[in-house]
């Protein structure tokens, strides 16, 4: 007996049951995606409102990346001048004197502060009106 003989039929056959099989997978498939639809459907609004904060940064997100770098720059210029001070500092022996720090007397201001509330009663209006006072010139001339 020959081996073509054996292999063609069984070939045939479990050709046959795979058609049969892929199927009824098809349709058990389709079935469970018409069962679970409202479910995806419920799923995706749910994804979609979560995932709305990151698409709102991505509105702002070039305002963000801006200030971000700024923000770094920032502390790096400033870590930069601040190492630099305390090393010039220490380098050239720059330590604040005690007798500075320790002068705490409060000292007396050389001039008395202008007194506002004197100037504002002296430069208040005269009691009398203009027409009055012109009333009182025709009188006299």
């Amino acid at each position: 007996m020959e081996l073509g003989t054996f292999i063609y039929p069984l070939w045939f056959i479990l050709s046959f049951l795979s058609v049969i099989l892929s199927h009824l997978l098809s349709y058990l498939l389709s079935l469970l995606g018409f069962l679970v639809s409202p479910l995806l459907y419920i799923a995706h609004g749910l994804l979609s409102i979560a995932l709305w904060p990151l698409r709102l940064l991505l509105k702002f997100e070039a305002f963000i990346l801006f200030t971000s770098g700024a923000v770094f720059t920032g502390v790096v210029v400033g870590l930069c001048l601040y190492l630099t001070g305390d090393a010039l500092t220490q380098f050239l022996h720059l330590y604040p004197s005690p007798q500075s720090s320790d002068s705490t007397e409060l000292v007396r201001p050389k001039e008395e502060p202008y007194d506002w509330e004197a100037k504002i009663k002296d430069e208040r209006f005269m009691s009398s009106t203009i027409l009055e006072e012109e009333e009182t010139s025709q009188v006299s001339e």
